[in-house]
C-alpha cells in the first residue's frame, strides 16, 4: 500500500466518522498518516523485521497496524513474544488467538525464568537504577553510596532517593540482602538478543509510547534510533507519539480486542508479572488473587520479599501490598530448575 492508498482508506475511515468527535478524527487521522508514512519508509529499506508481542495492547495495535494495512511487508516480519517465566494466563491465551486471527506465527522464546533469576541474584526494588545503585552500595562501592545517600549531580536529578529509601537502603545493607535487577536481563534481553543475532534481524519494532511517562518517555526522543554502532539494530517504535485517546480511537474503529486483562480483569498495562518496579502493583496483586490466584501466589513468593521492605519503609508513595490483599505465599513446582 502506498501513502496515498493509506491516506485515502484512513481518511474514509476515520475522517468521515461521526461516531468520533471532531478533535478525536483529526488527531487520530494525523496520527496514523504519519505512523504509515513513516512504517513504510522503514519497512521498506530493512530486510529482516523483529515485531516484539507481548500480549499487551500496544503490540496489539501494531500486529493490527501492520497486518491489516501493510501485508506486503509480512513476508519480512517475525514476530516474537519472550517467555519470562511468570505470566498471565490470559496472556497465554491471547497469544494465541493473535495467531490465528491474523494469520501469523509468533515464535514463543524463553531465556533464564524470573523466579530462577530472583532466587539466585536477588530481588528488584524501586527501580532498575535504584536496585543497581543498591547492589554496588552494599558491595562497598564508593560512588554507589554518594549516589544513594546525597542529591547529586545532574546526570541523575531524576534519580534523587528519599530519605526512606535511604533507610531501606541501609537496612539492606546491614542485613545481607540481595538485591538486583538482573531478571530484565536473563529473562528477556539476552534471549530477544540470541534471537536477532540468529535471525540477522535489522530492525526492532517495539510498541513504547511517551504518552505512558516513566523512564522510557526519557530514554528516547524520536520513534526512530538508527545505530551506528557494529552489529547494532536499528529500532523503530511506530506508536512513540500516539496519545491516550488516538490509541482508544484506532481500537474502537478497529475493533480490536486486547487481552482479557484489560478487557476482563480490568487491567490498565500488562508489562512483566508482579514486577516491584510497577507503581500500581497493588492494583495487580488484588486483581490476581482473585482472577488467577495461582499466579497471585507465585508472584508473593517470588517478589514477596521486595513488596514487603517498600512497605515497611514507606519507600513508594503507594503501598506494594495493600491492606485486603491476603500476604500468602506459594512455591511452584520445578522453581529450582
Amino acid at each position: 500500500m502506498t501513502r496515498a492508498e493509506f491516506a485515502a482508506v484512513i481518511r474514509e475511515k476515520y475522517m468521515c466518522n461521526y461516531e468520533l468527535s471532531e478533535c478525536d478524527r483529526f488527531e487520530t487521522y494525523d496520527a496514523l498518516f504519519h505512523t504509515g508514512s513513516k512504517l513504510i519508509d522503514y519497512f521498506s529499506s530493512h530486510d529482516r523485521i523483529m515485531i516484539s508481542v507481548s500480549g499487551g495492547s500496544d503490540s496489539d495495535c501494531i500486529i493490527h497496524l501492520v497486518c491489516t494495512y501493510f501485508p506486503e511487508y509480512l513476508e519480512k516480519c517475525k514476530f516474537v513474544f519472550v517467555n519470562t517465566g511468570l505470566e498471565y494466563a490470559a496472556t497465554k491465551r491471547h497469544i494465541s488467538y493473535l495467531e490465528k486471527k491474523y494469520g501469523i506465527q509468533i515464535d514463543k522464546i524463553r531465556g533464564k525464568s524470573v523466579v530462577y533469576v530472583v532466587k539466585k541474584y536477588g530481588v528488584p526494588i524501586l527501580s532498575k537504577m535504584k536496585s543497581e545503585m543498591i547492589r554496588k552500595y552494599v558491595a562497598g562501592a564508593e560512588w554507589a553510596e554518594r549516589y544513594i545517600f546525597h542529591d547529586v549531580v545532574k546526570t541523575y536529578e531524576s534519580m534523587k532517593c528519599t530519605e526512606e529509601q535511604r533507610e531501606l537502603a541501609r537496612y539492606i545493607q546491614e542485613n545481607g540482602i540481595r538485591v538486583s535487577a538482573k531478571c530484565c536481563d536473563y529473562s528477556k534481553k539476552k534471549p530477544l538478543k540470541a534471537y536477532i543475532k540468529s535471525n540477522y534481524i535489522d530492525l526492532n519494532v517495539t510498541g513504547e509510547r511517551k504518552a505512558e511517562g516513566g523512564q522510557r518517555a526519557l530514554a528516547h526522543k524520536s520513534c526512530f534510533e538508527c545505530s551506528t554502532k557494529k552489529n547494532k539494530i536499528d529500532k523503530y517504535m511506530p506508536l512513540w507519539w500516539w496519545s491516550d485517546s488516538v490509541k482508544a480511537c484506532f481500537k474502537k474503529v478497529e475493533g480490536i480486542r486486547y487481552s482479557d486483562c484489560y478487557e476482563v480483569y480490568g487491567m490498565r498495562r500488562t508489562g512483566c508479572v508482579g514486577c516491584p518496579f510497577n507503581i500500581r502493583i497493588g492494583d495487580d496483586l488484588r486483581i490476581m488473587q482473585i482472577a488467577e490466584p495461582r499466579l497471585y501466589k507465585a508472584c508473593m513468593n517470588v517478589f514477596g520479599e521486595s513488596y514487603r521492605l517498600m512497605d515497611q519503609f514507606h519507600a513508594r508513595a503507594r503501598k506494594c501490598i495493600p491492606d485486603d490483599v491476603q500476604q500468602s505465599l506459594f512455591i511452584l513446582e520445578g522453581d529450582e530448575k
